[in-house]
């Protein structure tokens, strides 16, 4: 076929693909404005600047303040941004399912003495939603807009949207910070008082206790887990006695954040079904997650560094470890470790592997010290760890089990220690160590 008869082929092709184009913007622009025109309030959500539920004597208003919204009855607090903008969304885009028409009785839609009224200023003007009983489909509620006498029907999820109960617009951070910005804590249990100040921006000391080891990371753990915590449920503004959630005379424990804007304290009470009680000094009671309470109480009572090494398992390039008899050596190389076992035999283990082993050495911890190695017991395994310099960075010598511990023999530099360690937590990591030398299994034979 020529070009020259092709075009008007093509020519019509243009045609239809414009008129097509054209229909169906009409059709989009159609709906759109059909759409637009179900709104009840053609409002974008940045514009409004006020809002409030009113119900009966009860009334629940936030206003945007510096982008910020807030609560100002019956409270005056930080408002939760997230479930403002939330009812704002429903509100820019709420539309009516069925217009009723005029009524001259309201009471039969309950819209005589609403359920509850929405109010919300926008550039200066003020708008109503009053909402009435549900209607008989369940599905949706009748309603009325600003002075229009039409009766409405509004879905019930558009109704649950912006009828939100005052728990679900308060603002649920626990403790507002940035833990970078944090300087010190105290942290208190019963009697015990535990003072930290940091001294780099991961580091971490024991005031009164310098000589100690201290788990830096959990510190930084804990600060993680307070600036994510959330409340679970709200119990009490003002209570009249803190004694019953178990915060008074003295609550269980407790932390103190201090940064340069000032300080924050952290009371934690008794477990009940809601959770457990909390209060943010000297707030209101609180319940959070009683998992989340205890893993706080539990990380402040733990900051003693009590592992036999901590790391990091890029420090090591060479390992030895098995019985005295049979020793395997590993030496690391670009991408790998060779492995050289006690009769020469030869393997090659990714340094991903090895290394992901000795960092679950960081998990063994000791339980306790002791003051030196028990009569009449011998070296039964053997670990040693040594830089690129060759320099032992840590050995250990397993000593025999004591009930449902391990004694346990390090030693670093010139410096010798005695420990009684899990055994479960030992021997797990043993078998992670012993994995990477085992025989891979035979290949079923082909008959």
């Amino acid at each position: 076929m020529t070009p020259r008869r092709v075009l008007p082929y093509l020519a019509l092709f243009l045609v239809l693909v414009g008129v097509y184009l054209g229909l169906n913007w009409q059709r989009e622009r159609r709906e759109a404005q059909e759409q637009e025109a179900k709104k009840l309030f053609p409002v974008k959500e940045a514009e409004v600047v006020e809002f409030a539920v009113i119900k009966g004597k009860d009334e629940i208003r936030l206003v945007k303040k510096d982008q910020e919204w807030r609560l100002s009855r019956p409270l005056e607090i930080r408002a939760d941004q997230d479930a403002v903008k939330s009812v704002l969304l429903t509100l820019g885009h709420l539309q009516k399912m069925r217009d009723l028409g005029a009524a001259t009785d309201l009471k039969p839609f309950g819209l005589d003495q609403p359920a509850a009224v929405v109010e919300f200023t926008v550039q200066g003007k003020a708008h109503r939603l009053a909402i009435g009983a549900q209607a008989p489909d369940a599905l949706s509620y009748y309603a009325l807009k600003d002075q229009d006498p039409q009766v409405l029907l509004i879905s019930a999820g558009d109704k649950d949207s912006l009828d939100r109960p005052l728990a679900a617009l308060r603002h649920k951070t626990l403790l507002t910070f940035t833990p970078e910005q944090v300087k010190a804590v105290k942290i208190k249990t019963g009697k015990t008082v535990i003072n930290l100040e940091r001294t780099g921006p991961q580091t971490w000391r024991w005031l009164g206790r310098e000589q100690l080891p201290l788990r830096s990371d959990r510190v930084e753990a804990l600060l993680r887990q307070l600036k994510n915590a959330r409340v679970k449920e709200f119990i009490s503004d003002a209570p009249k006695e803190l004694k019953p959630f178990g915060l008074a005379p003295q609550a269980a424990w407790g932390i103190t954040l201090i940064t340069d804007q000032g300080q924050q304290t952290l009371d934690l009470g008794t477990r009940s079904p809601q959770g457990t009680y909390a209060r943010l000094v000297p707030h209101g009671v609180v319940a959070i997650d009683s998992t989340l309470a205890e893993n706080l109480t539990k990380t402040g009572t733990q900051l003693e560094d009590r592992r036999l090494w901590g790391g990091p398992a890029s420090e090591a390039h060479k390992v030895v470890w098995g019985t005295p008899e049979k020793l395997w050596t590993g030496v690391k190389e670009k991408e790998s470790w060779k492995l050289t076992g006690p009769e020469k035999q030869e393997l090659s283990q990714p340094a991903v592997r090895l290394e992901s082993a000795l960092g679950r050495l960081a998990q063994v911890e000791y339980h306790k010290s002791l003051p030196a190695p028990s009569p009449g017991k011998k070296e039964s395994y053997r670990v040693e760890i040594y830089d690129g310099a060759d320099k032992l960075l840590l050995g250990l010598e397993d000593r025999g089990q004591t009930g449902n511990q391990v004694e346990m023999r390090t030693r670093r530099g010139d410096k010798t220690q005695v420990y009684l360690v899990p055994l479960k937590t030992y021997r797990d990591w043993q078998e992670d160590m012993n994995r990477l030398t085992a025989s891979p299994p035979k290949e079923k034979s082909k008959k």
